[in-house]
């Protein structure tokens, strides 16, 4: 965060493209925000939220992305349309959180298109709900012994409101090799007591030759047992590079930096 407390400026441009039927978002970069940060782009339109992300960048206090975030939008749902640029930090323990954002009226922006402009990012109200938890995982990939490496190491804020008479029941993660739609093999941890914040600190291993690795996909369940050792699904979440946000940016960050542990925290979703 800037030296005075106020959150960051941002600079960017807006460029509609009717012909794509695509909002673009360019030229972003920040002044002051001295963390490791990303911008998150959210767009709400009539026909539903559209998300998109750049890279994770270093800690520098002025941060450049050479990325243009893509959002598809018709030219009928621009004047309802919001979108929300959220810059967010990503501390040495993976944590995120947000530094600030700006939600822009794409009705009141359109004689603006086309023009770069800084805006003060508005320091967040309150964090977003964590829908059904997250969970704190590391992985690194090992060329020489063909290993893929998954350490769950914790969860927190784990709850659902049709399972409620499970809190305090035992939790585990069930942790899915997956090549491309194939379900290659499964593996689980141990119980963890105390299920709204559990630890398990485990390793789970899976050899994935090299060559399979950038097809190859993690899925991780949270599962809970009730009474008559009955599993409930409590969330889950899926690194690679098919989906999109932290969980893709997880596994190309490990495709990038072979025997390193990167650790990040992920939301998870039903």
């Amino acid at each position: 965060m800037s030296s005075g407390g106020q959150a960051p400026e941002l600079h960017f441009s807006l460029v509609y493209d009717p012909q794509q039927a695509e909002l673009r978002v360019a030229l972003l970069e920040d002044q002051d925000a001295g963390c490791h940060c990303y911008i998150l782009g959210t767009l709400e339109s009539k026909s539903g939220i559209a998300e998109a992300q750049t890279e994770l960048k270093k800690k520098v206090l002025h941060t450049l992305w050479e990325e243009v975030l893509r959002f598809p939008l018709t030219e009928e749902e621009m004047p309802g349309a919001t979108l929300t640029l959220t810059l967010r930090n990503c501390d040495k323990f993976s944590r995120h959180s947000i530094v600030g954002e700006l939600k822009l009226n794409l009705a009141e922006m359109e004689e603006s298109f086309g023009k770069a402009q800084w805006e003060r990012l508005k320091s967040p109200e309150k964090e977003p709900s964590t829908g059904h938890g997250e969970v704190l995982l590391s992985i690194s990939y090992l060329p020489a012994a063909n290993r893929l490496l998954v350490v769950i190491i914790k969860a927190k804020n784990l709850h659902s409101k049709q399972l409620k008479d499970l809190l305090g029941s035992d939790v585990s993660v069930k942790v899915t090799l997956r090549h491309q739609s194939l379900k290659l093999k499964k593996k689980q941890t141990k119980r963890a007591k105390h299920k709204i914040n559990p630890v398990w600190n485990e390793m789970i291993m899976f050899e994935v030759p090299h060559e399979l690795l950038r097809a190859s996909s993690v899925e991780l369940e949270m599962l809970s047992q009730d009474g008559a050792g009955q599993s409930h699904v409590l969330g889950k979440c899926s690194l690679g590079l098919h989906v999109t946000g932290t969980e893709r940016n997880h596994w190309e960050e490990m495709l990038r930096n072979p025997r390193k542990q990167i650790a990040m925290w992920h939301q998870l979703h039903m």
